[in-house]
């Protein structure tokens, strides 16, 4: 039975992972946070190994503050690089495999194209830069590893885009809503449980990145109107242009990942976005 430590447990895909667990019981699953495994403090790791082995890390330990990475680089890097080098360091020692997650905003979004694994990097802002550098670091390692690469990522958990406008939808009686920003909404739930079923039968390591998202692609209004219809409230949106609705960090306009990969490599198959949009909203409304 593998023994796989989940660094991050409390944030939004951490908590993803802990719902499925039990759905996985050829896994044992360590779920911890940053006060029993904070991975900018290899001592941390080392000292949670000792009394309880693992054979891999599951990492979604991350920082993903977009905007507030502009304010405080130094706490961006110093978690999704400083913290990610330490995890390596200690995989490498340790001879346990790594599992990372990644994110679209390591392309510029300067395309017409879906970006497939393979694709340059170019990213735009401090968040990005800061996880294209962990990415690096990863690929040069001599652990056993793969990053898998997100977008949009939802779920009932955590700080997410679906939270948000269901709150503010409630509030408000219209919103603004950028709408030359396109991508693919990615379910949390959807992408842990497709890690969860690579482990299971041994092939999430045959390549070192993978692309995850949801089927389907949309544009932010889009994907507004969406949730809103599903939440069954009434809310009108306009759409906006990125230049109408200025933010600290500059977002990809185009940022599609490529699935194809997982999708016929692996043999994983995808939802679609609205589908698992629903699944969500029935949780939150539940």
């Amino acid at each position: 039975m593998p023994n796989y430590l989940v660094t991050g447990a409390s944030g939004q895909l951490g908590q993803c992972f802990q719902s499925l667990a039990k759905q996985f019981p050829k896994l044992r699953l360590y779920f911890v946070n940053a006060n029993e495994v904070d991975i900018t403090l290899t001592a941390t790791l080392q000292s949670f190994y000792q009394v309880a082995p693992f054979d891999g890390i599951i990492n979604c330990a991350a920082y993903t503050q977009v905007d507030q990475a502009e304010k405080e680089p130094e706490m961006a890097y110093k978690i999704n690089v400083e913290g990610l080098k330490n995890v390596i360091a200690f995989a490498e020692e340790k001879s346990v495999s790594l599992i990372h997650f990644s994110t679209d905003y390591v392309f510029s979004g300067d395309t017409d194209q879906p970006y497939n694994e393979a694709d340059h990097k170019d990213p735009q802002g401090v968040y990005g830069q800061s996880k294209n550098e962990g990415e690096e670091l990863l690929l040069k390692s001599l652990c056993e590893h793969v990053i898998i690469r997100t977008s949009w990522l939802f779920s009932p958990y955590g700080n997410n885009f679906v939270k948000t406008i269901a709150r503010l939808a409630k509030e408000r009686s219209q919103l603004q809503v950028v709408e030359d920003q396109w991508g693919r909404p990615t379910y949390g739930l959807d992408l842990a449980k497709a890690v969860l079923h690579l482990i299971d039968n041994n092939s999430i390591y045959n390549f070192p990145i993978l692309h995850y998202a949801n089927q389907g692609k949309c544009n932010r209004k889009q994907f507004t109107d969406a949730i809103i219809k599903e939440m069954g409230i009434q809310c009108s949106v306009q759409g906006v242009t990125s230049e109408n609705y200025p933010t600290l960090a500059k977002r990809p306009k185009f940022s599609i990942l490529d699935t194809e990969r997982i999708e016929q490599q692996l043999e994983i198959t995808i939802p679609t976005w609205q589908n698992s949009l629903k699944n969500c909203i029935q949780i939150l409304n539940s």
